[in-house]
């Protein structure tokens, strides 16, 4: 299976696996809350950051009905904690040797979206790790909108779009 990121436009991006379109996910940078409009297939999820610092995310359905919350356990940690349907997960940022940020389920990843540098040209590029029974796609959006401002800080013009993403 593979997952592929393409960007369309300046704030929206295309999700695919395998060459088939899953949806988009577009961000509005700009805003307060960090807003981002997610659409899988006929469903559309807003993605935002919440809470006075704004260090929370909450992501909505269509209802307005909190479908995943990420939270910190405590303000200085690089590990967080993401509620979504009745599971506890973690999200963490690391570097392995590259940056990456993860979905870990108990001692296992669920999804990881890390920088890449691909050996032939030592271009960096996006690799995404996914387990099999991972098929809950709007993970993979949560993932995307935290990766993308460190994508594009470390990539810079090569990230308009050098996305060779696999999952493995």
């Amino acid at each position: 299976m593979t997952k592929k990121w393409t960007k369309s436009e300046l704030t929206k991006y295309f999700f695919s696996i395998d060459n088939i379109e899953i949806g988009t996910l577009e961000i509005f940078s700009n805003t307060l809350d960090g807003k981002a409009i997610a659409k899988i297939g006929d469903n559309e999820f807003i993605i935002k950051r919440t809470g006075f610092w704004k260090s929370a995310i909450e992501i909505t359905d269509q209802s307005d009905a909190i479908i995943a919350k990420v939270y910190a356990e405590k303000w200085y940690a690089h590990t967080l904690n993401l509620d979504f349907k009745t599971t506890k997960y973690k999200v963490s940022i690391r570097n392995n040797p590259l940056a990456e940020w993860a979905i870990i389920e108990g001692n296992k990843d669920l999804l990881v979206y890390g920088l890449n540098i691909e050996n032939s040209n030592g271009m960096v590029n996006v690799k995404i790790g996914s387990a099999e029974d991972n098929n809950d796609y709007i993970l993979d959006y949560l993932l995307w909108y935290l990766f993308v401002p460190m994508a594009e800080e470390e990539m810079g013009d090569n990230f308009t779009f050098t996305m060779f993403n696999n999952a493995q």
